[in-house]
């Protein structure tokens, strides 16, 4: 059985990814609005340091280190963060990558931190130094996913273009290749904590190579299991070696996770659905609804007891996983059982309630004057009392006025007056701005926009650099387009001038 217990709205867009702390007490979920949030998983509540922000454009993916002491966050920014869990603080920032950064995985022994990219690179990272240790440029394609083995020595790639690779994670050497792993793109990867090499319990003196089992997700609406074995102490060349295809998902799987015991493998897909298998019995277990749109991640906490969901319907759902003594799946409910109802103890999160602040053109004298105490500079106070600079005047203040009607000497002043002043502006005009306005791939504003085959609407620029790179699926639903052809949309686009044109603004 699995139960849903709660589900989280406080995200303003899609939900790219959600990791659980190694203490499987805190939930930290990443957004295409730019922020990762972290909540109390037994009651709820977000933590003290929530929201992080930081980040310009979406955040794509974010992960715990295995001590638990660290955050990492990915985005299409090009850039990677480390966060302190404790303080919120972002303590690094990890430039390398020349495109959106899509996914960040932490090594099993939290030495290493690997990032994959669009610009089809990955790249490695000292955690300790937060320094780049290599960045390795021989991929064709993005690179949509990537994890560790359970040992730490190897990194697995899966890229868009349905490639699976291993690599050496000390020399940055590619030790075995797997042409089209997925037909049409890997979308997640992860490993079983617990077969073969991986168990804790295993020891093995013959020097034979270390053997594991990867689980992918695909474009191709299938859930795949891999032996992957690395290089023993007779042979530096690694072999993958197909288990079995795992059907059952009507969309493409854009992620999977391994339960901590490895009895249990979890898939989230377009379909809506979240599936949850027998990875050694290769059967599905239960089938979980609830999610109004595509799914985008699943994720297990290390104690076993719960699962998370995230949706671009911009939820993330919580679910208790009942196990047996043994450690199975309890399948009391049968063996198809679908989750469709939230139980009674489920807490809805309230709707997200903004603060309400007042328009800069609707500050009075004595607010503006508020204001500039809150600068430091009450001592032009008086200046602005005598010459009535309310809010409205304050919108269209220039520097010359500054100068000579205000008697404000120091260009730094000045300056400071002006920037925040701007600043103000923006915050209001982005807090105004419609959520159809921004561009599903970068979330700004579209000057340009038009209709893809998919249906949806994209800046042009955004998307001819999408199908350029030779993507043919869709960024929102990764379905495959049925033409490249771009329509401009007219009625969108006078719309958003309008709406500009109103707050005297350029798009």
């Amino acid at each position: 059985m699995a139960v849903l217990v709660n589900t989280f709205s406080k995200h303003a867009t899609d939900v790219t990814s959600c990791s659980f702390s190694p203490n499987s007490k805190v939930l930290a979920s990443s957004s295409g609005d730019k922020t990762v949030r972290l909540r109390n998983v037994e009651d709820g509540s977000e933590v003290s340091i929530s929201p992080l922000l930081g980040h310009s454009y979406g955040v794509n993916s974010c992960c715990f280190s295995p001590f638990g002491t660290l955050i990492a966050t990915a985005s299409t920014d090009c850039n990677v963060f480390l966060w302190d869990v404790n303080t919120g603080s972002m303590i690094a920032v990890l430039p390398g990558h020349k495109s959106g950064v899509r996914v960040c995985r932490f090594s099993p022994n939290s030495r290493f931190l690997v990032t994959g990219s669009a610009d089809e690179t990955f790249c490695i990272w000292d955690v300790s130094s937060k320094k780049l240790v290599r960045c390795v440029e021989r991929l064709e394609s993005s690179v949509s996913t990537c994890c560790f083995t359970p040992d730490s020595l190897h990194i697995v790639t899966g890229t868009s273009m349905g490639d699976l690779c291993v690599w050496d994670t000390q020399s940055g050497k590619m030790m075995k290749f797997y042409a089209e792993g997925h037909d049409m793109g890997v979308a997640d990867c992860c490993f079983s904590p617990t077969f073969g090499s991986a168990n804790p319990a295993f020891q093995d003196t013959s020097g034979s190579a270390p053997h594991f089992v990867l689980a992918t997700g695909g474009n191709d609406n299938l859930v795949k299991l891999w032996d992957i074995f690395t290089a023993s102490a007779f042979s530096e060349e690694c072999h993958i070696r197909k288990r079995c295809s795992l059907s059952g998902h009507q969309g493409p799987v854009h992620g999977v996770a391994m339960s901590p015991n490895g009895k249990i493998l979890a898939s989230g897909s377009s379909d809506k659905l979240v599936i949850l298998w027998d990875p050694l019995m290769e059967v599905s277990l239960l089938t979980l609804e609830g999610h109004t749109r595509y799914i985008t991640c699943c994720t297990f906490s290390l104690d076993g007891n719960w699962l998370a969901s995230g949706s671009n319907d911009k939820t993330v759902k919580l679910w208790k996983i009942c196990l047996t003594p043994s450690g199975d799946l309890d399948q009391s409910g049968g063996a198809r059982q679908t989750a469709v109802q939230e139980t009674p103890v489920q807490k809805q999160e309230p709707e997200v309630q903004k603060e309400q602040r007042k328009k800069l053109v609707t500050w009075s004298v004595e607010e503006v004057c508020s204001w500039l105490i809150s600068l430091d500079l009450e001592l032009y106070c008086e200046s602005f009392r005598q010459n009535a600079i309310d809010g409205m005047e304050l919108s269209n203040m220039t520097g010359e006025i500054l100068a000579s009607d205000l008697g404000i000497g120091p260009a730094g002043h000045r300056n400071k007056i002006l920037r925040t002043v701007k600043g103000i502006k923006k915050e209001e005009l982005e807090e105004d701005i419609p959520d159809e306005f921004l561009c599903p791939i970068t979330r700004d504003v579209m000057s340009d926009p038009v209709i893809a085959a998919d249906g949806y609407t994209y800046e042009r620029a955004s998307i001819d650099e999408w199908l350029t790179s030779g993507r043919s699926t869709s960024p929102m639903t990764n379905a495959p387009l049925k033409n490249t052809t771009l329509t401009p949309n007219r009625m969108l686009n006078m719309l958003i001038q309008r709406h500009f044109s109103g707050q005297n603004m350029n798009v």
